[in-house]
C-alpha cells in the first residue's frame, strides 16, 4: 500500500481550494502527490493545534495528525467535495476529533467529559474548533504576505510592532523610520491581513 508523503513545515503552507480535491483522485502521482502536500501543509497544523486544545501531549499531536492524514489519504480516490453540504472544515473536525479520541481514549477529555460522552457537534467544540482555524488562518495570511513583501521595513515594522508588541516608538528607531511611518505600516498590513483572511475563508 502507498503511504501519504511526509507533513510538510508551516513554511511550505500553501491555500487549498476545491481543485486540490480533484487533483487527490488523480491516477497519475505526480500531480496527487503535489496536492497530498499542500493538502497536509494546508491542515496539519489547524488538527495539531485542536489536539493540544485537549491536553494530547506533544507525541500525541503528532499521532492525531498522521491519523487524520492518513485516513483521508485512504478515503481521497474516492471523496467528492460538495459545498453544497457545508463546508470542508466542518467535515476534518469530526475526523480530528474521533482520531483524538481513539488515540488518547479516556486520557482526552472536554470540560471534564471524556470525549467518547460528548458530540462533536456541540457549540462549545464547535467554537473551539473555528477559534482553532481562525487563528490559523492568520498565521497563513501573515506568511504569505510575507512572501510578497519580503523583509520591508514595512513589514518589519508590524511584525516588531504589532506581532511582537514592541513599543512603537522602539520599533521606530531601531529600524530609523518616522514614528508615524510604523503606525502607517500597521494599518496597511492589517488592511492586506484582512483581505487575505477573507479570501482564505472562501477558499476552505
Amino acid at each position: 500500500m502507498s503511504q501519504p508523503p511526509p507533513i510538510l513545515s508551516p513554511e511550505s503552507s500553501a491555500t487549498t481550494n476545491p481543485t486540490i480535491f480533484l487533483r487527490l483522485r488523480e491516477s497519475d502521482d505526480t500531480p496527487r502527490e503535489l496536492a497530498w502536500d499542500q493538502f497536509a501543509a494546508r491542515y496539519a497544523d489547524v488538527i495539531g493545534s485542536f489536539a493540544r486544545r485537549f491536553g494530547a501531549r506533544p507525541q500525541d499531536v503528532d499521532d492525531v495528525i498522521q491519523d487524520v492524514m492518513l485516513g483521508f489519504f485512504l478515503k481521497s480516490p474516492t471523496f467528492v467535495y460538495d459545498p453544497a453540504k457545508g463546508k470542508f472544515r466542518g467535515y476534518l473536525k469530526v475526523c480530528a476529533y474521533r482520531a483524538l479520541s481513539k488515540r488518547l481514549g479516556k486520557a482526552a477529555k472536554f470540560r471534564g467529559k471524556p470525549l467518547d460522552d460528548i458530540n462533536p457537534e456541540e457549540m462549545a467544540v464547535d467554537q473551539l474548533w473555528n477559534d482553532v482555524w481562525e487563528q490559523d488562518l492568520l498565521r497563513q495570511a501573515l506568511h504569505l504576505i510575507r512572501q510578497t513583501m519580503g523583509d520591508t521595513k514595512t513589514f518589519r515594522a508590524f511584525e516588531l510592532y504589532v506581532v511582537f508588541d514592541q513599543p512603537a516608538e522602539h520599533v521606530a528607531e531601531k529600524l530609523a523610520m518616522h514614528l508615524n511611518s510604523v503606525y502607517r505600516a500597521k494599518e496597511q498590513i492589517t488592511r492586506l491581513l484582512q483581505e487575505k483572511v477573507a479570501t482564505l475563508k472562501d477558499e476552505t
